[in-house]
């Protein structure tokens, strides 16, 4: 984590944006009684209409911007990607793939050159954007593919056979922060405190106590007093509505992440929660409201079980790396892994080295009818 006294002062226009986000999360927190649960302040800090940080112009990518992702740094990710999707694609007679809120739109790009080095010329590809910044540069990227790509404002009306692409996407669903009391579970949530936003346990609820008391159970013991952590209790709801819309294929989520065991570690008792901030990590979500995205870590196990829930089978999970490595080593010749330069050599490194993205992310892949596909590499559904 990075020193408060080390991160680079932010204009003034970005500034005057933060303070204008704060008084609309004040006025907000004034309307519920003084208190709200930490999920809405993520909500509002990320998504609130032309001031949260996904909502709001600022160079959030790259070199400028806040952090980086795997598309950004090379195409290994999307060739590997293509190559997974290609057999499913093929089945259907109007493949679509939808991309969750595709970035810069580097991953669709990526995904759909390497399908047309694969023979696939079909796929009509569509994008839920939330961030008008982020469908902007998008638009700019993928005009070379003309009416191929269209842009959504809700997921589609209508069911479609093909895939579903979620790169990075579930760690920036708002979270509930819960605390372990001795006599039970409460929310730790946001109140104004002087000029500042500050903790503050709420009530007792009762959805989150049984929540928290599943994931006990499911660990086989209690977590300690004190512990803290988040919950995502929105993710059933969210993958339920994502499963609806798809007829038949795949459903592919790649994001950092842990299984449940891992997650809610005796020695992880302060969270996940982790904020960014021009490519500095720190875990304070109040410092610069607007200005910087707000994380949490997935837990993988929650997500296949919402994914059986919603009638999706989970049919492979493993790590970045094993992925990209097993997919491109044997795929065709013009998408198999052959670095060329210095700076693909070190993409591909921080992609797949254990210190890096290599282990940190995982690949979970949910079905929906029998495409009977394989996710290569290490098998670890074992651990969900």
């Amino acid at each position: 984590m990075t020193p408060a006294t080390q991160f680079p002062e932010p204009t003034v226009a970005a500034l005057e944006l933060s303070r204008k986000l704060a008084a609309h999360i004040r006025d907000d927190i004034e309307r519920a009684g003084g208190w709200i649960d930490f999920s809405r302040y993520m909500q509002l800090a990320l998504y609130a209409p032309g001031l949260g940080y996904y909502s709001a112009g600022s160079t959030k990518l790259g070199p400028g911007g806040d952090f980086v992702t795997a598309p950004e740094l090379g195409d290994f990710l999307g060739r590997a990607l293509a190559v997974q999707l290609a057999p499913a694609l093929a089945a259907v007679e109007e493949p679509v793939i939808l991309e969750l809120g595709a970035g810069t739109g580097s991953l669709a790009s990526q995904v759909l050159t390497a399908l047309e080095a694969l023979g696939e010329r079909r796929v009509q590809y569509r994008i839920l954007e939330p961030s008008a910044d982020f469908r902007a540069r998008q638009e700019r990227a993928l005009r070379a593919f003309g009416a191929r790509i269209e842009w959504l404002d809700a997921l589609p009306s209508g069911p479609f056979e093909g895939a579903v692409l979620a790169n990075e996407v579930l760690d920036a669903l708002p979270v509930t922060r819960f605390i372990k009391k001795a006599d039970g579970v409460l929310p730790v949530g946001v109140v104004v405190r002087g000029n500042d936003f500050a903790w503050a346990e709420g009530s007792a609820e009762p959805r989150l106590s049984v929540a928290v008391a599943a994931i006990e159970g499911e660990l086989g013991q209690p977590l300690a007093e004190g512990y803290c952590s988040e919950i995502n209790m929105a993710l059933p709801a969210w993958l339920e509505s994502v499963a609806a819309v798809l007829e038949r294929g795949v459903l592919l989520l790649c994001d950092y992440g842990l299984v449940r065991r891992e997650y809610y570690h005796p020695e992880r008792s302060t969270g996940t929660l982790i904020c960014h901030y021009r490519h500095r990590a720190h875990a304070n979500p109040f410092a610069r409201p607007g200005l910087e995205d707000i994380t949490a870590w997935v837990d993988f196990s929650a997500c296949a079980q919402a994914a059986d829930d919603a009638g999706l089978d989970v049919a492979g999970f493993t790590t970045q790396a094993q992925f990209l490595l097993a997919t491109l080593a044997a795929a065709p010749a013009p998408l198999a892994v052959e670095p060329s330069s210095a700076r693909e050599i070190a993409a591909l490194k921080t992609m797949v080295l254990p210190g890096e993205m290599g282990e940190r992310f995982k690949v979970l892949m949910l079905e929906k009818g029998d495409s009977r596909q394989k996710l290569p590499g290490r098998d670890l559904r074992d651990r969900l």
